[in-house]
């Protein structure tokens, strides 16, 4: 998602974009929903919620098609498309069953492969109510983190940009190294994902 197609949005729609933008890039939206915050352009707990309910409910979603895969050869072969054996998938499965945090944390960071992993929760059995009980604590706990630094990049602009004439290279750096960050614990969640299932 493109960064520069986000601010207009969010400043024209407010409220109203931000669960679908959450729904399609949460972690990059809440950072910029933080910046907001901070200047007042929305409010701390309705863009919360949003944003939060913007990740679960995707993440459910996922979950359920994984449930309604277990039926239907449709699912295995999609995610054969990202490298899953019948073998991983076994795997996978077993670390759903008995690693439920540490795969939730995993599927969550492992970007670009979040949405078969959320599915593969469907189909290693594991009921919706335990699903979500790991589920919705880290997405409350991501988003609030996520939330508060940029919540307070935008303190920091808005009070730098009092002493400088434009501060907005500060915030491109700022979002650069997040993102650089965020990419670089992806890859190794992604690694250690695949560690786990052989």
């Amino acid at each position: 998602m493109n960064i520069d197609a986000v601010i207009p949005l969010l400043l024209a729609y407010r409220y109203w974009i931000l669960f679908p933008l959450a729904f399609i890039e949460g972690p990059i939206v809440s950072l910029i929903a933080g910046l907001f915050v901070a200047k007042g352009t929305l409010s701390l707990l309705p863009t919360y919620i949003l944003l939060c309910l913007g990740d679960i409910v995707p993440d459910t979603l996922y979950f359920g098609i994984g449930i309604l895969g277990r039926s239907a050869n449709f699912l295995s072969r999609y995610l054969h498309r990202f490298g899953f054996s019948e073998k991983r998938l076994l795997s996978i499965e077993r670390l759903w069953q008995q690693h439920t945090l540490k795969s939730v944390l995993l599927s969550k960071w492992a970007y670009g492969l979040s949405t078969p992993l959320l599915m593969t929760a469907g189909l290693a059995k594991i009921p919706i109510g335990k699903f979500l009980r790991f589920v919705i604590p880290v997405v409350l706990t991501q988003y609030a983190i996520l939330l508060m630094i940029g919540y307070e990049f935008g303190t920091s602009y808005i009070m730098i940009g009092a002493y400088i004439q434009d501060a907005g290279w500060l915030v491109a750096l700022i979002v650069i190294i997040f993102l650089t960050a965020y990419f670089f614990v992806s890859q190794h969640a992604k690694r250690a994902l695949l560690r786990e299932s052989q």
